[in-house]
């Protein structure tokens, strides 16, 4: 059933937002639009004009506890950005949940708590509900006293204390969502793998990488970078914005997801123990007032309905640095032929009103990379 699911999500996925078909596709010789690997997921590469790229992987067809994208994947995927022009500065990587993300640690322990209380408490319903109906039996009160149990059941369960936190399945529902994060420990070594290899490639071709990402239900700015050398290669920023019509997270997800632990990014083939190292990970504290004016205590992510507007734009032409020749700038440094270009990144986030005003947050800078850098 869940594979016809599956089949049925990727007809309607490649219709509907690629205009295509498997059919067609399977007929296409070029890969100029989207593109196969390894015969299962489907990918692309698009053009924003000679100086930005947005790629986006498939990052579902191929997913599984254990793995996001296989193997052969990436290395199909990886010399694609490695062959891109020289007139690329900036490399968008459309993935579905956020690469760079607050660990929810605490989180998980509690899932973890609650669903090894959930089936102690079941059990220990049922043990002592199958005592005390044989008991009742005796009596000729064994269904009045199955039926109060199996109340009782039920109101710890799906309807009752756990009604937040279990799904439709009766499952733990967190442990689900977190361990679909790129930062899950599952996915631990291939997380690692990807920005490294983002690193080596950014290095090698004097590319910014950036990465983009929703799924998480709320907005926010984060970045890898080295702090002793601000905004070389390791540097890599992560924009994360929701979809208009999901419903915000809860306020102790936010609040979990606020913590000031130090994370590190470790070597390529070493699992994180966030130990000192040449990549740190942050978030950017962009939210630092509510839609009405009030001051927010969580600074790094906001819950609210929200989308982002990026804009390429020459920093010297708006400094006022030089004047536009032939589509470089003069006096300023040159990127195969054209001006650095730089990202500007801008949240819009809903009011409390159905029909509210849209506020902004920003802008995010996302800086070109100097060649060799």
């Amino acid at each position: 059933m869940f594979k016809n699911i599956g089949r049925i999500g990727i007809e309607m996925y490649l219709l509907f937002q690629h205009h295509t078909t498997l059919e067609i596709l399977r007929n296409v010789s070029t890969d100029t639009d989207i593109f196969t690997i390894t015969g299962t997921g489907w990918h692309f590469v698009k053009y924003l004009g000679p100086a930005v790229v947005v790629v986006g992987p498939d990052c579902r067809s191929e997913r599984n506890p254990y793995q996001v994208m296989a193997g052969p994947t990436y290395q199909g995927l990886f010399p694609k950005i490695a062959m891109l022009p020289s007139s690329v500065q900036h490399c968008i990587w459309m993935i579905t949940v956020p690469v760079i993300y607050p660990r929810l640690e605490a989180a998980e322990q509690i899932a973890h708590t609650v669903a090894t209380g959930k089936k102690a408490v079941t059990g220990t319903y049922n043990l002592l509900g199958k005592v005390t109906s044989s008991v009742a039996g005796v009596v000729g009160a064994k269904g009045v006293v199955g039926s109060g149990f199996d109340s009782v059941k039920k109101a710890v369960g799906k309807s009752g204390l756990m009604g937040g936190i279990l799904s439709p399945f009766g499952d733990i529902d967190m442990l689900d969502e977190l361990r679909d994060q790129w930062t899950h420990e599952s996915k631990d070594l291939e997380r690692t793998y990807l920005i490294r290899t983002l690193q080596g490639i950014s290095h090698q071709k004097s590319l910014r990488m950036t990465f983009l990402s929703g799924s998480v239900s709320c907005c926010g700015a984060g970045l890898v970078h080295d702090p002793s050398k601000p905004s070389d290669h390791k540097t890599m920023y992560q924009l994360i914005s929701s979809s208009v019509v999901n419903t915000p997270p809860p306020s102790y997800v936010l609040k979990l997801l606020h913590n000031n632990k130090p994370l590190y990014v470790p070597a390529n083939g070493h699992r994180s123990t966030h130990a000192q190292s040449d990549t740190k990970e942050d978030m950017m504290e962009i939210f630092q007032s509510e839609p009405d004016g009030r001051q927010r205590e969580m600074k790094k992510l906001m819950g609210r309905r929200n989308y982002v507007a990026v804009v390429a734009f020459d920093p010297e032409m708006v400094g006022g640095g030089g004047s536009s020749v032939g589509g470089s700038v003069a006096g300023g440094s040159v990127h195969g032929g054209q001006g650095k270009l730089s990202l500007a990144v801008d949240f819009l986030v809903q009011g409390d009103a159905a029909f509210g005003g849209v506020n902004k947050y920003g802008p995010v800078i996302v800086p070109s990379l100097d060649f060799g850098r």
